[in-house]
């Protein structure tokens, strides 16, 4: 599986996502959610399943002043879950594969400021 994720939904029907660049995120038809496969750097996958709710997102950073100025490169990307008012958070740093996991309140500041039209 080379896709970025897989999704497989509960009428048994699939969604290939894309890549960092073109994740295909917004593309995901609006139906009920079973599964994530989601790959990470390594070619490891993470599987989230059984939330109500999924988001997705990439963090990049542009290299201002340094040897490669105006580079962009990609440092982060989120995947996760909601329910039962909390969200579950895997923050993957895409330089060392490195996966942080934390949960937080549906109702942080950091959750609200989420475009609210891309929860899949």
């Amino acid at each position: 599986m080379d896709n970025l994720f897989v999704i497989v939904f509960k009428d048994d029907s699939i969604f290939e996502g894309g890549n960092y660049q073109q994740t295909k995120w917004k593309e995901i038809p609006d139906k009920q959610i079973r599964s994530i496969f989601y790959r990470i750097p390594n070619g490891d996958h993470l599987i989230l399943s059984g939330y109500d709710k999924y988001y997705h997102m990439i963090e990049v950073c542009e290299d201002l002043n340094g040897e490669r100025k105006g580079e962009v490169r990609l440092d982060f990307s989120y995947i996760m879950g909601k329910k039962d008012g909390y969200v579950r958070i895997y923050k993957i740093n895409l330089q060392n594969n490195n996966i942080e996991i934390k949960e937080l309140e549906e109702n942080d500041d950091f959750i609200k400021k989420l475009n609210s039209k891309f929860w899949k």
